[in-house]
């Protein structure tokens, strides 16, 4: 509502109510009529106009991915027989940015016209939420009333995490290169070394032994070798609120994916284990292999009932890291009760990365 024209408005029907008391007659009469049909007439416009309007919007497909801008088409319609003279689009700005569309535009629309726009739709984060048009602002002829029209339908999506290449998650200190000779090399502690012999790998040649002996001296392996690395992700929904549990969610999700893919174009063996009401186990071979994961990530679902601790402790109690050569731990949050679990790691001697989620700095 327009304050200073409601203002207005009172003090017209205040004059014309002091008209009628001191003179009366049939013009006191029909001013105070009039000026008491206004803000009816006002009302009854807004009706007629949220009523004759049509709402249309869509985007190039349900499925989205994040951070990849898709067309996204939205028309508005006017089949009454009166003109809209002050439309005002709201649009849902939490987790999705619509280009070239601002909220401080105003629409005209004459009968039976329309109004179509063809824009750009970015998603914030993977999910299933509401994007585009959240409501219209409807003003009468006189500005008087504003009316919030919210839109009973949204255009629901489902946003696919991305798959970013691990440059975009890293840093040279703390990427997994930093590990590449661990990973490669690694097999059981303590083995003992011997004289190189034609025929050895050269990748396996002891060089603080070779320095030591001054000649090559290379590693004995002994025991099982060690597999490929071990991905766990926290899969727990922290908060009932899209707000509090969209940002982290994405970010574990997108750590694991981009993870994933970086080993295996390495040549790493992976298994990925999440929590979804059981422990489930995606090992990771090839391109193939990778694709299942990602389409399974896609609609995987967090979940309250997926407790953090307990999934870990199930992990560990069966001992799914013994034959791993590298544990990365992508969690939402960690509060340092799961330290305990990591012992066990350390009497195997298995390197072990966490990765935790940073809430990010409102500006």
């Amino acid at each position: 509502m327009n304050k200073k024209r409601f203002l207005l408005w009172i003090l017209a029907f205040a004059c014309s109510l002091l008209l009628l008391s001191f003179y009366g007659g049939p013009l006191p009469y029909t001013i105070f009529a009039l000026v008491l049909l206004v803000p009816v007439s006002c009302l009854i416009y807004i009706w007629i106009v949220i009523a004759s309007i049509k709402i249309y919007q869509r985007s190039d497909g349900r499925d989205m991915i994040c951070r990849e801008p898709s067309d996204f088409y939205i028309t508005l319609q006017n089949e009454g027989l009166i003109p809209f003279s002050s439309l005002r689009l709201r649009f849902f700005s939490s987790f999705s940015t619509i280009t070239d569309l601002k909220d401080s535009v105003v629409y005209e629309l004459p009968p039976h016209s329309s109004v179509v726009k063809k824009t750009r739709l970015l998603c914030r984060y993977r999910g299933v939420y509401d994007v585009g048009l959240k409501q219209i602002e409807v003003k009468d002829f006189l500005g008087l009333f504003c009316v919030t029209y919210r839109i009973r339908e949204p255009l629901n999506i489902i946003v696919s995490p991305a798959k970013l290449r691990i440059s975009a998650l890293e840093d040279e200190k703390t990427g997994p290169d930093s590990f590449r000779e661990k990973l490669t090399d690694r097999t059981e502690p303590d083995i003992p070394v011997r004289e190189y012999v034609p025929g050895d790998e050269v990748r396996f040649i002891h060089w603080k032994s070779t320095a030591v002996m001054q000649k090559l001296m290379i590693r004995e392996r002994i025991g099982e070798e060690k597999n490929g690395i071990a991905i766990v992700m926290d899969s727990i929904r922290i908060s009932e609120k899209p707000e509090e549990y969209l940002p982290p969610e994405n970010d574990v999700m997108e750590r694991v994916i981009s993870l994933a893919l970086y080993y295996m174009e390495k040549g790493i063996p992976v298994d990925v284990y999440v929590k979804d009401g059981e422990v489930l186990r995606f090992p990771i071979l090839g391109a193939g292999d990778f694709d299942a994961f990602y389409e399974k990530m896609k609609r995987f679902l967090f979940r309250k009932e997926n407790e953090r601790l307990p999934f870990l402790a199930e992990l560990f109690s069966e001992g799914a890291f013994g034959s791993c050569r590298f544990l990365i731990l992508v969690m939402q949050q960690w509060t340092g009760e799961e330290n305990e679990m990591l012992e066990s790691l350390n009497e195997e001697r298995i390197p072990v990365k966490l990765y935790r989620y940073e809430k990010e700095e409102t500006p």
